[in-house]
Formats: C-alpha cells, structure tokens, sequence
C-alpha cells in the first residue's frame, strides 16, 4: 500500500486520488480506504494530509514524507546508495569479457563489501550531498 501511494507520487508528482492507489496496489478499494485511515494516525506520518468527502470517505491523499519513501527503499541512503555501487560492479563483472577486468570488477566490489564497507557508505553519502547542491 505505501509502496503505491510512493510509486504513484514519483510518477505523477502530484497528490492522488485513492483510485489511483488502487490500480498501482492491485488491492480492492475498501482495503485501500481502510489502510488510508490506518495510515493517517501514524506518527512520524508517512502521508502530508489526507481530505475527506462529506460522506467521510477519502478523495485526496497528500504527497509521502521522507519517512514513507524511507520506509519503502524509495529515499535514497549512504547505505543503499553503497549497495547499489557493489551490485553495479557484480554486474559489470559477470558482462565484462576481459578476464583481467572482469577479476577487477569482481575485486573492487569484494572489497567495497566487506572492508571498504565504510568507503563506499561514504562515496554514497556524497553521491547524496551532491544530488542536494550540499
């Protein structure tokens, strides 16, 4: 469900009308309603606001917070962004038809997962300093 309100919100860029929810969840929209109200007492909040109808069902739901695209894997992290780096190298070395590059691939990302742990959690954390103009 919150994956949805994420994936619709990155698509479109805009608040979203439950609908929507429900043909990116799959879910019917009785579950998406019910787990709309679930989410709206959750505090951090993973949604900015939700507005109701008269009737009191839901007809907006309001943007996800950081901590919504957080919890789903959607918010960048130094640690992700580290992760990302070492599967992109797995990838290069499995493609690469060198066998001399193909062994540096595969080296590097060894290294960078296990005791350059810490230095590609750092090339992330400025990866995502740069993104942000910091």
């Amino acid at each position: 469900m919150l994956t949805a309100i994420v994936e619709v919100f990155e698509r479109t860029g805009r608040v979203m009308r439950p609908t929507e929810i429900v043909e990116q969840s799959g879910l019917e929209a009785d579950q998406v309603e019910a787990a709309l109200r679930a989410l709206e007492g959750e505090e951090p909040p993973f949604i900015t606001k939700l507005e109701r109808r008269a009737s009191s069902g839901i007809s907006l739901v309001g943007k996800p917070t950081g901590h919504a695209r957080r919890a789903v894997g959607a918010w960048p992290t130094p640690e992700s962004i580290a992760d990302r780096l070492i599967g992109a190298l797995d990838e290069a070395a499995e493609r690469e038809p060198d066998p001399e590059r193909k062994g540096w691939l595969r080296k590097t990302a060894a290294y960078l997962g296990n005791a350059g742990r810490d230095l590609a959690i750092e090339i992330g954390a400025t990866a995502i300093n740069r993104q942000m103009g910091m």
